[in-house]
């Protein structure tokens, strides 16, 4: 048998703690934030919302038809390419 229980002058073991005790309180505040914050991101992401597209075809759409050009810089007095 243990001395523990015999001898009443020994302390009490302490009592068991719950698994809610256990945790960290102070980092526990912090890691609810970061998950919801990561929720918050990946909501917007799925949604589609907050993007520089939206704004800027917001303020002026695209045009239609305009096509691809392509523009060359180069140093005056120097002759384009394909141009004698």
């Amino acid at each position: 048998m243990s001395t523990r229980r015999l001898d009443p002058n020994l302390p009490s073991p302490p009592r068991e703690r719950s698994y809610w005790e256990l945790l960290p309180r102070r980092n526990l505040r912090r890691a609810l934030f970061l998950i919801l914050a990561l929720g918050g991101v990946l909501f917007i992401k799925h949604t589609g919302g907050l993007s520089f597209r939206k704004m800027f075809e917001d303020v002026a759409p695209p045009e239609t038809g305009g096509g691809f050009q392509h523009i060359e810089v180069r140093r005056p007095g120097t002759p384009a390419a394909g141009h004698p």
